[in-house]
């Protein structure tokens, strides 16, 4: 017991360490770097804007949500194959949740766009406010890209340094294209990590296992909840 005890200790002082770590972080970048980057980057917009943009549409939640939910149907409905089923739905959740999220966190926080700096010289917070302009922060977009980039690492880890490398390269594509501050994709990523931490988490009490197919389920017996998500034993 006072082992256990001493192990819940250790992990809430580290969460609260990070948890601190995190807030001088995005106050940094508020005071010091989101303007200036701001400023610069629309300053330096040229020809590859295009094709910047276009990347940062990679973004977009429904990337991700229409494909894992496809996976998951297909996988328990008509093949029957619970592990695959499982999968989809891992990814399915990591992202949608994520998006929810931060789609709440914005009307919540309210904070000026970029283009409203430029516009009006603004760089402020009006909470609850349901006009896009006043919707910057967290960024939906790196929230989405690095949900997706980490619940598909955790499926297939051999590929995690490259899915985390393109989940950063569209997150910072939303600074370059000025759409948002550099404190609003660092905090939308976090918020993607803290979702699919929570998600997968979830799956393990369950004993649903997500890694790679050879030997994940070993050790692992499915609830009675989870046989009935996804059909049968996984």
């Amino acid at each position: 017991m006072e082992e256990s005890a001493a192990t819940g200790e250790s992990v809430g002082a580290r969460s609260l360490a990070c948890v601190a770590s995190a807030a001088v972080l995005l106050g940094a970048l508020f005071i010091f770097v989101d303007r200036p980057l701001a400023h610069y980057c629309k300053q330096h917009a040229n020809a590859i804007h295009d094709a910047i943009a276009t990347v940062s549409t990679l973004g977009e939640g429904a990337w991700y949500l229409v494909p894992s939910l496809l996976v998951f149907v297909i996988a328990r409905f008509i093949v029957r194959q619970p592990a695959i089923a499982a999968r989809g739905l891992f990814v399915f959740l990591g992202v949608g949740l994520a998006g929810l999220a931060c789609d709440v966190l914005k009307v919540l926080v309210g904070r000026s766009r970029p283009w409203v700096l430029f516009r009006e010289g603004a760089y402020d917070f009006w909470p609850l406010q349901l006009n896009a302009d006043y919707q910057s922060f967290p960024s939906g977009h790196a929230a989405c890209a690095a949900a997706a980039a980490l619940t598909v690492a955790v499926i297939a880890p051999r590929y995690r340094a490259q899915l985390l490398f393109a989940a950063l390269l569209i997150a910072l594509t939303r600074v370059v294209i000025v759409a948002h501050y550099l404190s609003d994709v660092v905090a939308g990523a976090a918020l993607g990590w803290l979702v699919v931490v929570s998600v997968q988490r979830a799956f393990v009490r369950h004993g649903v296992p997500l890694g790679p197919a050879r030997g994940a389920g070993v050790g692992m017996l499915p609830s009675p909840f989870a046989q009935r998500v996804f059909g049968a034993s996984s």
